[in-house]
């Protein structure tokens, strides 16, 4: 029975928190907010008042989270592409 190398999985680990750590900040006045950047542009922020999307705050409505799902999932593919 052969074991499974778990190396390469680690190094990937290891590295996205180095590499995430660039694009995540955590706001330094209220430490209950989220903000990811994407090219120097906020693209979602995550406060204790609601959701924000490129400065603009997200209408709570039903059509609230596919809004910020949507502006996450721009900014994790931004993200993957501006790899260096």
């Amino acid at each position: 029975m052969s074991s499974y190398n778990f190396q390469p999985l680690q190094n990937v680990m290891n590295n996205w928190g180095k590499e995430s750590s660039k694009e995540l900040t955590v706001g330094e006045l209220n430490p209950n907010t989220i903000t990811c950047v994407a090219g120097g542009t906020e693209m979602l922020k995550v406060a204790d008042d609601g959701f924000y999307v490129r400065g603009t705050k997200v209408p709570i409505d039903d059509k609230e989270a596919e809004t910020v799902y949507n502006a996450f999932k721009e900014f994790l593919v931004w993200s993957r592409l501006s790899r260096e």
